[in-house]
């Protein structure tokens, strides 16, 4: 039985179509990337699934006592509640029982009688029921993996940056009790270990969810299905993401192939009923014409197109960019990084790496002479021109709309030119009237970028230059930064679009910088990429030894058993999406006959699931008898 389930739903507002008769379920098992660019409908959708917005026509089913956690970009939080006051929240019965078991244990150490043992007993029972204990170590878990040590559990939210805020609500996301997760963007303001930690929790939680990212290598780590909104429809692509672009392209070329042929069919029919329609032949061309009326017409499919940005330079700058040495810099009272010595040359891709708080934005802030270093040297080379785009601190006049933000740098080009730049980062229709003043925070950043863009710096110098921006526009922008014929530093928690546009590695380790051509994982590797052990069937021997042929034997099987779950995993969507096909949703013989292959996948994965869990317990216990 779907846990969500929107049927043949469309919405509009005004004359504006957002979606026509779509249809949409979240299973038990589902892993959904949600994609589509910028404008496209996927918080609508999100609206729409949660009963915040009632679409025009179709219907929403949920089902009885489901539980629906949505994760949205904007934070609402009590700036006066403590941060562990605000967590708290997401779990009212852990704060009820809580309450009760102090007092009775307060009770008991006052008047030892065995009513008050009996009372704190009774508590103490119901308090593990609801896995308090329990609950009170995955409270511990998500705030340090997300960088909230102990000691400022109990700081007043106000005191929190806007970055520290969403990874808070965050937390409390992961931490309440529910039945499906729906994310919007829950990459932003994780730094690249905060990712690698998210990934392994999501995936080890038994619990389906649909995510919204522009974050590829978190997508294809997360999610087994691509749900795509395009042209106010959703496609459907059992597959991660990087296998949907293959795929969405494969599917363009086969309806291409199609359309065509069923084009000339219908060519040449009409040419045949136009010859014969008072001939000899008039039957046959009636019959014909019967038979066009009736066929299913064949949509041309629309091409696959990506926006080029074409980031271009005035002026070349010197073959020196900048020079570091000796440097320190940070501030008196903490000190961020010593003694650093590094050069940044001509046509350079420098990417920052470190956790959120080491100084990466610090040193961006120096290289464009905000600030000044501690100790040492910061030698900037000649004709530079600085073009700095700060997530936080976007200069924008508030009176100008969008089109005449870009149109006011170039009055000389046509608005054809303005208006085909504008879309390339999502601004299409009338949001080019808007005035600034009333766009959102991320409307607002996309448009810096478009402007810092076109004023052509030979230098540029990017703070999370993808936060805001769609999959699609980060692509390209990704493209763009390769071709650049200028130098950029730049910092992203991106692995994907590091890979790609980065040439040089800069990791803050140590309060120091280094230059490493090290694997981005390897850098942040920590203790949660182990397995952890299963404490209930753990059992330490440190005098017995295994033989390490068998622990490889076994690692084998575990490999072996990992690829067949994937495959049966991959058998169960492909049979699961088949209910869409008309062909066979109305044939009863056929859809028997889906129900029971698919009762047989779901019984072979659960076995796997099974003898894979008792596989790597057994390699944790023989391991942990090696060491």
């Amino acid at each position: 039985m779907s846990l969500i389930s929107l049927n043949n739903i469309s919405l509009n507002f005004g004359d504006n179509d957002v979606f026509k008769n779509i249809n949409f379920t979240i299973e038990k098992n589902s892993r959904i990337g949600l994609v589509g660019i910028n404008g496209s409908g996927k918080s609508t959708l999100f609206n729409i699934m949660t009963k915040r917005l009632i679409p025009h026509e179709g219907e929403v089913h949920t089902a009885r006592n489901i539980k629906i956690a949505y994760l949205t970009q904007d934070s609402e939080l009590d700036e006066n509640q403590t941060l562990y006051e605000y967590i708290l929240e997401s779990r009212p019965d852990f704060i009820e029982l809580s309450k009760k078991l102090r007092n009775a244990e307060e009770e008991l150490s006052k008047n030892n009688t065995k009513e008050n043992l009996n009372k704190f007993s009774k508590i103490q029972q119901e308090f593990e029921l609801i896995d308090g204990f329990l609950y009170e170590t995955e409270i511990k878990l998500v705030l340090t993996s997300l960088n909230f040590p102990i000691e400022i559990w109990n700081r007043k939210i106000k005191k929190f940056s806007g970055g520290e805020r969403t990874r808070i609500q965050l937390a409390k996301f992961l931490l309440q009790p529910n039945t499906v997760m729906l994310l919007d963007e829950p990459t932003n303001h994780l730094d690249i270990k905060m990712i690698m930690w998210l990934e392994k929790y999501l995936i080890n939680l038994n619990i389906p969810y649909v995510i919204v990212s522009h974050d590829r290598h978190f997508l294809d780590n997360t999610i087994t299905k691509i749900a795509e909104i395009e042209n106010k429809r959703i496609n459907f692509f059992a597959c991660n993401y990087s296998n949907y672009r293959t795929e969405k392209q494969q599917r363009y070329k086969v309806q291409l192939k199609e359309y065509k042929r069923q084009q000339r069919f219908i060519k040449t029919t009409k040419d045949f009923i136009q010859r014969n329609m008072a001939g000899q032949k008039v039957l046959q061309a009636k019959s014909r014409q019967k038979m066009l009326d009736k066929l299913d017409i064949i949509e041309k499919p629309k091409a696959v197109k990506d926006m080029k940005m074409n980031l271009q330079i005035k002026n070349r700058s010197g073959n020196d960019v900048y020079i570091l040495k000796d440097l320190s810099f940070g501030f008196a009272e903490n000190i961020l990084v010593t003694n650093v010595n590094l050069r940044i040359g001509y046509k350079d891709k420098v990417a920052i790496l470190g956790k959120n708080g080491c100084g990466k934005t610090t040193l961006l802030r120096l290289l464009n002479e905000e600030i000044d270093p501690l100790k040492g040297i910061s030698k900037k080379g000649a004709g530079l021109h600085i073009g700095y785009y700060d997530q936080y601190n976007l200069i924008l006049d508030d009176n100008k709309t969008v089109l005449r933000t870009i149109w006011d740098l170039t009055p000389y080009e046509p608005q054809g030119y303005v208006l085909s730049y504008l879309a390339k980062f999502g601004f299409r229709g009338d949001d080019v009237e808007k005035k600034v003043s009333i766009l959102s925070g991320g409307e607002k950043s996309r448009l810096f970028l478009a402007k810092l863009i076109h004023e052509k710096p030979n230098f540029l110098i990017l703070d999370e230059p993808t936060n805001h921006l769609d999959i699609y526009m980060v692509s390209n922008l990704e493209k763009a930064l390769m071709n650049y014929e200028g130098t950029i530093i730049f910092v992203s928690h991106d692995r994907y679009f590091i890979q790609k546009v980065a040439t040089k590695r800069w990791f803050f380790s140590n309060k120091n910088i280094i230059e490493t051509k090290k694997e981005l994982e390897e850098l942040f590797l920590s203790e949660y990429d182990s397995k952890p052990k299963n404490s209930s069937n753990y059992k330490k021997n440190k005098s017995r030894r295994t033989n390490p042929i068998i622990l490889n034997k076994i690692l084998d099987k575990i490999d072996e058993a990992h690829v067949s779950l994937e495959k049966k995993r991959e058998e169960l969507i492909f049979s699961e999406n088949k209910f869409s096909d008309n062909s066979i949703f109305n044939d009863v013989s056929k859809v028997k006959s889906l129900h029971k292959n698919i009762k047989i996948l779901k019984k072979e994965i659960k076995g796997l699931e099974i003898d894979l869990k008792n596989l790597e317990e057994e390699y944790l216990e023989l391991a942990d008898l090696e060491s």
